[in-house]
């Protein structure tokens, strides 16, 4: 007998306002509270703090009506679709996105002189549709504005209406790719999508939520919130007070006990451990196949350099042909994020052709009332999207094939860090080689015009040199939302589309202003990787980079590799790894941010079910979850004290 559909509720009005002031309220404060005081942002990663953040304000506010108002409370539907709205925007308020748009409208032509020549090797490809129709805006956004002066936000407009409009268009094609394969991840794969259960747990099951249900009520839950909360308090103590004792938690550098001992343990220099009390908390969540795959596969990747130093292989040597084994390394997890998007492909066929199928009249759509749009509408959508990308970038003089390799490598690290969010739960995608690199070293930058090669220092700059704050993976945790919350689909696309728009016009007003008003050259974060972008550009215009076979070599091994780690995780039981770990093994973030908290976490929840079994972990779990709010909700607390009093003392504001 088949399983009655669930009745789904429609999306109102008041909730998609709700949604969009919060989105504005987050993206207004964040430059203030991220790049003036330096204690707080609206986040980074898969999990955003601000949106965690703003959904406890919710529920506050939530519960106040339930208690003088309780007709005009907000059902936990709608509040759960309040909290998508929010994280598939505001990660473009942080690294990415408007910031890069910004800085990177005006970097190079504030940088050019006639040491560089850039005005000829540079500037000269840039359209004027891009640039600020005035040189002074340009040297006041980093010097700051002159006494008496004021904002030139018209010299903006051009190259603003520019970068949304193609920003728009990039984000609905995530949206028609994630609108095409949600249903089958969800309900036929069952992917668990383990950072869903975080505000699942915050609204609990009322049908009209509040603050004081959920995951909240539980004590266990409390004990896990107060070990975060005591190391943030502590932090923020001793930047006020240097007497009150703290513990330094992140970016422990391991590299200095190796430096001394000379080759191969110098290639473990730059080894460093975070403890993040959020990615301990989602750690203990995961099957045990992944968080020991993110943390194992990190310390393989170790080996694997010392392996290569003692063959007299190193970063920069001539040995074996002048291999950089970093370098070989990250076009082998290049190539398995290729292999992972086939592969996730490959599971949806039946999706996917169904879509197609319907689109040229020979099925019937399958959709149902929970999805955003069905199949056929998800292909036009993203052929429209795509087709008005083509034209957009033909415009400033790129070719129309140079843009399809970019588009098509960046669409593949979308799905494949997709599928590691939902799959694995990963806190902070990130990837060893980026898309522009792995088209260059693999077809040669010769082929290209000037202007495609100008275009992909822009298009790396602002959307693909930081994978954490993708937005598809946040696009797919929305769609699992609105199954959980047994919302209607239709509008889901238009409530989207608003977010994504007011956070572009509000964040951009607010980051633009709060740069005027105290200049960006003396901000490392804004000029970092403008800089890190023109720099290869200008490398690249001088010297074009040749195709590597080594590096190809690396792209297919690594492909190979993860297919065949794939086919052993689904065809045996006994064995033990999964082939997230692999594909972000060296990059940076698993480095600095995740390998050290993850085996904690894995260790953790390991040592619970052998002692316990399940029984134990269910208790305990909630426990988990105090981590992930205990360091979320006593950080945004204090910095908003650090605001309110003028402290610039935060305990941590990027992640």
């Amino acid at each position: 007998m088949p399983i009655p559909e669930q009745p789904a509720e429609r999306l109102g009005p008041r909730a998609v306002l709700l949604g969009a002031i919060c989105v504005a309220a987050l993206a207004a404060a964040n430059p203030y509270l991220t790049f003036v005081y330096r204690v707080w942002s609206v986040g980074s990663g898969s999990l955003l703090s601000g949106a965690v953040v703003m959904l406890l304000v919710v529920l506050l506010l939530n519960g106040a009506l339930l208690r003088f108002s309780p007709r005009y409370a907000f059902r936990r539907g709608e509040l759960l679709a309040v909290y998508a709205m929010m994280i598939v925007s505001v990660g473009l308020a942080m690294q990415g996105g408007l910031l890069y748009m910004v800085s990177g409208t005006t970097y190079p032509f504030y940088m050019a002189g006639p040491e560089n020549e850039w005005q000829e090797l540079i500037l000269s490809h840039v359209p004027t549709w891009l640039q600020v129709s005035e040189w002074q805006a340009g040297d006041w956004y980093w010097e700051g504005l002159p006494g008496g002066a004021s904002v030139p936000w018209g010299a903006w407009a051009r190259p603003m209406s520019a970068w949304f409009s193609f920003t728009l268009a990039l984000m609905g094609a995530m949206f028609c790719i994630g609108a095409l394969l949600s249903k089958d991840w969800v309900e036929r794969q069952r992917l668990t999508f383990p950072l869903v259960e975080v505000p699942l747990a915050m609204t609990g099951e009322n049908r009209r939520p509040s603050a004081g249900g959920g995951v909240l009520r539980s004590r266990v839950f409390w004990l896990g919130f107060s070990i975060p909360a005591l190391f943030s308090v502590l932090a923020w103590l001793n930047r006020i007070f240097p007497d009150v004792p703290a513990v330094k938690l992140t970016g422990i550098g391991l590299g200095g006990y190796f430096t001394g001992m000379g080759p191969p343990w110098t290639e473990l220099s730059d080894m460093t451990v975070s403890i993040l009390f959020p990615v301990i908390g989602v750690s203990c969540l995961l099957p045990g196949e992944v968080s020991l795959s993110l943390w194992l596969f990190y310390v393989l990747y170790r080996v694997q350099l010392l392996v290569w130093a003692t063959c007299g292989v190193t970063e920069g040597g001539q040995a074996a042909g002048a291999i950089n084994p970093r370098s070989f390394i990250s076009f082998e997890e290049a190539g398995g994020f290729i292999a992972l998007t086939i592969i996730a492909l490959y599971q949806s066929r039946r999706t996917i052709l169904g879509a197609v199928a319907s689109l040229v009249g020979l099925a019937r759509s399958e959709s149902d009332r929970h999805d955003p749009m069905d199949g056929r509408w998800a292909l036009i959508g993203f052929a429209l999207c795509n087709a008005f990308m083509v034209w957009w970038v033909m415009r400033t003089g790129m070719s129309w094939w140079s843009f399809g390799l970019i588009i098509g490598l960046f669409y593949t690290v979308l799905i494949g860090a997709s599928r590691l969010v939902a799959a694995g739960g990963v806190m902070f995608v990130d990837t060893g080689a980026f898309p522009r690199g792995v088209v260059l070293r693999t077809i040669g930058a010769a082929r290209m015009n000037p202007a495609s090669l100008t275009m992909y220092s822009y298009l790396s700059l602002i959307y693909m040199y930081d994978p954490m704050n993708l937005a598809m993976p946040q696009i797919m945790n929305s769609f699992k939302l609105l199954r959980s919350g047994r919302l209607e689909g239709k509008r889901w696309p238009w409530a989207t589309a608003l977010s994504i728009a007011v956070v572009l016009v509000v964040g951009w007003a607010a980051l633009v202003w709060v740069i005027y008003q105290h200049g960006g050259a003396n901000r490392t974060w804004l000029w970092d990787y403008p800089q890190w972008a023109f720099g290869e550009l200008d490398a690249t215009l001088r010297t074009p980079e040749a195709p590597d076979t080594w590096l190809r070599l690396a792209l297919g091994s690594g492909a190979i590799f993860t297919l065949l780690l794939a086919w052993l995780n689904t065809s045996f039981l006994w064995w033990p790894l999964s082939p997230i770990g692999f594909v972000i093994a060296s990059s940076w973030s698993t480095n600095f941010l995740l390998w050290g908290s993850v085996l904690i976490g894995w260790t953790l929840s390991t040592a619970v079910r052998r002692i316990g079994g399940l029984k134990l972990y269910r208790q305990v779990r909630p426990a988990f979850l105090g981590l992930v709010l205990g360091d979320y909700l006593t950080r945004a607390g204090l910095a908003g004290l650090s605001a309110a009093f003028g402290i610039k003392a935060g305990v941590s504001y990027g992640w």
